[in-house]
C-alpha cells in the first residue's frame, strides 16, 4: 500500500522548512522563553516521504538503525523518568516493546483505564516537578484520557503523553480506529488542552521532538504535551541516536527590576491593613520558604486561594488560610477589608473571589492590588492592577525577601491590623468547634475533619476529590508541611483524587497518602484499589457517603427551591436511598474495607488505615443534610447570588 501522507499536509506551513509549525492557537509570548517555539497548539513533524527527502542535518545520526520506540525509551531513561502508565492496545504494543528490557529502570503501571493513569502522572508531577511519561492506544484510548490531561493542563501540572495512530501507511483509510473523517486528528482534538502537540510522521521527527517537549513542559507555566504517533514508527528504524535532554535550558526564572520590586514593597508596607494572597502559582512554583521569608520579614498576614492552600503551615501565626464562597472566614472577612493586597500567582477565579461581586470577597477598588504571575495573560484579566509585575513566583518572592531585608521594611506584629484579625479567628473558633466535638448520627463532617487533623502525621499527603469532599477540605483540613495538599481546581474532574492519591503514593512512598472522596466521585474510579493492589500502592480513600452528588444536589436546593432530580442516588424500584456496599467492593479487589456509621469510630479506623500497609477504604456516613458553611457567595447567573452564612457582605 501507498503512503497517504496528503491528508495532513494541510497543517504545514509552507514556509517552514522545519517542519515545526504551529496550528490552531495563540503565541503567549513574554510567557515563555523566546526561541522555544511555544505556541500552544499541534505540530506536524512532517510528512511520510521516502527515506532521502525524510533525513535533515537536525536530526544527529549514528551508526546503527534504532526502532522509534528504541529512541523513546532510551530518551525517557536520559530524563530519568521513573514511572510509565498507560493501558495497552494493538496501538501501544510497540511502545510497550521498546520499554521491555528497560522494566529494571522505567517501572511500568497499568491502571485500569487510561484517564485513571492520567491523574496518577498529575499528582506524582505536583509533588515532585518530575514529569512521568503517559500512554495509550489508538482511538478511544486518547479520549478516556483527555479528561486528566484537561484537568493538568487548567492547573499547571505536566506529564508526557503518547497517543498510538494508525500506520502511516494507512491515514485516510478508515482503518481502525482510523480519525480521518473531517480532516480530524488526535493533535488537533488535544491542541486545547496541552501546550504543544506534535504529529510524529517518520522516526527521525523524534531525535528533536523529544527534547524539545521535556523543555516546554517545565517551562514557564508547566503543561502537559502530546505526541500522536503512527504506531508503525515505532517497529520502524533510521539511522539515529537517542537524543540527549536540553543541557543547558534558558533561564526563564529571571528576576525584575529592584526597583520595581521596591516600589511594590513600599506600596504594601505604607499600607494600614496590608496582605499576602499565595495562589496555585506558589505551589507550582515550589516557593514555600521564600514565601514564608518575606512573610515573616515583612510581618504581614498571609492568605491563600484554594489551589494555593498549605503554601504555609496551617498553623503558622500569620496563615488566615483560604478566602471565598467556601473558604475561612478570617481569609474572607480581611481580603474584603484590605487596602493593598500583594497576589502572587492567582486567578482571582469566580470560587474565590465571589463571583467577582463586590464586598462578599473583594473589594478592588478601593482595594489597591499589585499583582505578580508568570504569565502577562493573567494580570488584570478580573481585577484592575495598581501595579502589575511579569515574573515567576518564586524568583519574585526570593528577590522581595532580600530587598525587604536590606531596607527594613516591616508591619509592626501587635498592630491594630493585627488585632483586629486575631478577633475575626477567634469568632471562626467559636463557631467551628462546636461541629468538631459533635457526636451526632449521622456523622457530622467537621467532627470528622477533626479527628483527621488530629491523627494525621505531619508528612500526610492529602488529595481531595472533587464535590462536597473538596469543600470539607477546604475550609477544615489543616495541612502540616507545605505543599502536601492537592486539589483540582480549574477543570475540576470527579476521580482525580480517587485515582491520583495513588501518583501521590509513587511519590511519597513513606508517607501516609489519603483522598477525601465522595460516594459519587468513587463510584468513577473504584477499580483503582485493584490498581493499588497489583502494583503494592496502600493509601487510604475515606469516603464520605451522603446518597448524593452532593454540592450540586446542595445548588438545586439553594438556587431552584429545592427541586431535585438526578443528584440523589435512590433505587427506583424500593423509593430508597441506595449505595453499593463499598467495603465489600474494596475486600473483593483485595484491599481492606470499613464502615463507620458513629462519629466514635471514625478515629481508631483511621489511625489504623494510615498506619497499615494495605490499601484501605473507610466508608463514613455522614449527614446528607449538614450544608456548607458559606462565607463569601457564589453566582449562576441570571439567579442572585447566595448569601454568606457567616459573616456578611462589606462595601467599601
Amino acid at each position: 500500500m501507498q503512503d497517504r501522507p496528503r491528508p495532513y499536509q494541510g497543517f504545514r506551513s509552507q514556509s517552514s522548512s522545519s517542519g515545526y509549525t504551529p496550528y490552531g492557537s495563540q503565541a503567549r509570548g513574554s510567557t515563555y522563553p523566546a526561541g522555544s517555539s511555544e505556541m500552544r497548539g499541534t505540530t506536524s513533524s512532517g510528512d511520510s516521504t521516502n527515506a532521502s527527502q525524510a533525513r535533515s542535518s537536525v536530526y544527529p545520526t549514528g551508526s546503527n538503525e534504532m526502532r522509534g520506540t528504541d529512541v523513546i525509551a532510551e530518551y525517557l531513561f536520559k530524563e530519568k523518568v521513573p514511572y510509565i502508565l498507560g493501558y495497552a492496545g494493538h496501538g501501544a504494543i510497540g511502545l510497550l516493546d521498546g520499554l521491555y528490557k528497560k522494566t529494571d529502570r522505567i517501572r511500568h503501571i497499568s491502571p485500569r483505564i487510561e484517564q485513571a493513569g492520567g491523574f496518577m502522572a498529575d499528582v506524582y508531577y505536583r509533588l515532585t516537578g518530575q514529569p512521568l511519561a503517559v500512554y495509550t492506544s489508538t482511538g478511544p484510548g486518547p479520549m478516556n484520557m483527555m479528561i486528566s490531561v484537561a484537568n493538568a493542563f487548567y492547573d499547571c501540572s505536566a506529564f508526557f503523553v503518547i497517543t498510538g495512530q494508525v500506520p502511516t501507511t494507512q491515514f485516510n483509510t478508515g482503518a481502525l480506529q482510523d480519525d480521518y473523517r473531517y480532516h480530524g486528528d488526535m493533535s488537533s482534538m488535544f491542541a486545547p488542552i496541552v501546550k504543544k502537540s506534535w504529529r510524529i510522521r517518520k522516526v527521525e521527527d523524534l531525535v528533536k521532538a523529544l527534547p524539545d517537549a521535556f523543555t516546554m513542559m517545565r517551562t514557564g507555566r508547566p503543561g502537559p504535551v502530546h505526541f500522536d504517533m503512527p504506531y508503525d514508527l515505532y517497529m520502524r528504524t533510521a539511522p539515529v541516536s537517542a537524543p540527549d535532554p536540553h543541557a543547558s535550558p534558558i533561564n526563564w526564572r529571571t528576576t525584575v527590576a529592584d526597583e520595581t520590586v521596591e516600589k511594590a514593597l513600599s506600596l504594601l508596607t505604607s499600607a494600614q491593613r496590608p496582605l499576602i494572597l499565595a495562589g496555585g502559582g506558589v505551589r507550582v512554583a515550589r516557593a514555600y520558604e521564600e514565601l514564608k521569608a518575606l512573610a515573616e520579614q515583612l510581618e504581614i498576614p498571609v492568605y491563600t486561594s484554594f489551589m494555593g492552600k498549605s503554601a504555609l503551615p496551617f498553623d503558622h501565626r500569620l496563615n488566615l488560610g483560604v478566602a471565598g464562597v467556601w473558604g475561612e472566614y478570617p481569609a474572607t472577612e480581611a481580603a474584603r477589608s484590605a487596602d493593598v493586597i500583594l497576589a502572587i500567582g492567582a486567578r482571582f477565579n469566580d470560587l474565590h473571589t465571589g463571583s467577582w461581586i463586590p464586598g462578599y470577597v473583594y473589594n478592588i477598588p478601593p482595594t489597591r492590588l499589585i499583582q505578580v504571575d508568570i504569565d502577562p495573560e493573567e494580570i488584570g484579566r478580573n481585577y484592575p492592577v495598581e501595579m502589575g509585575i511579569v515574573g515567576d513566583a518564586k524568583a519574585f518572592l526570593a528577590q522581595a525577601a532580600r530587598i525587604a531585608r536590606a531596607k527594613g521594611n516591616r508591619l509592626s506584629y501587635g498592630s491594630p491590623w493585627h488585632k483586629e484579625i486575631e478577633g475575626w479567628r477567634a469568632d471562626w473558633r467559636n463557631f467551628c468547634e462546636p461541629f468538631e466535638r459533635s457526636s451526632e448520627v449521622p456523622i457530622e463532617p467537621r467532627r470528622m475533619m477533626a479527628d483527621m487533623n488530629k491523627i494525621s502525621p505531619p508528612d500526610t499527603v492529602m488529595v481531595d476529590d472533587v464535590g462536597n469532599c473538596q469543600v470539607w477540605s477546604e475550609q477544615y483540613w489543616k495541612p502540616q508541611t507545605p505543599g502536601l495538599h492537592i486539589t483540582a481546581g480549574g477543570f475540576a474532574a470527579m476521580g482525580f483524587g480517587v485515582a491520583g492519591v495513588l501518583g501521590a503514593r509513587l511519590a511519597r512512598p513513606n508517607s501516609p497518602c489519603v483522598t477525601l472522596c465522595g460516594d459519587g466521585s468513587f463510584m468513577m474510579m473504584p477499580h483503582v484499589i485493584a490498581t493499588a493492589v497489583e502494583y503494592n500502592l496502600p493509601a487510604v480513600w475515606v469516603l464520605q457517603n451522603n446518597y448524593a452528588i452532593g454540592t450540586i444536589r446542595d445548588l438545586q436546593r439553594v438556587y431552584h427551591d429545592g427541586r431535585e432530580i438526578g443528584t440523589s442516588f435512590v433505587n427506583e424500584s424500593t423509593g430508597k436511598l441506595w449505595n453499593p456496599d463499598f467495603p465489600k467492593m474494596a475486600e473483593a479487589m483485595g484491599g481492606r474495607g470499613i464502615r463507620i456509621e458513629h462519629p466514635d469510630q471514625f478515629g481508631d479506623a483511621y489511625r489504623e488505615a494510615i498506619r497499615a500497609n494495605v490499601p484501605t477504604l473507610i466508608e463514613v456516613v455522614i449527614n446528607r443534610d449538614t450544608s456548607m458553611p458559606v462565607v463569601g457567595t457564589w453566582q449562576m447567573p441570571p439567579i442572585p447570588e447566595v448569601q454568606p452564612t457567616f459573616g456578611k457582605r462589606k462595601i467599601r
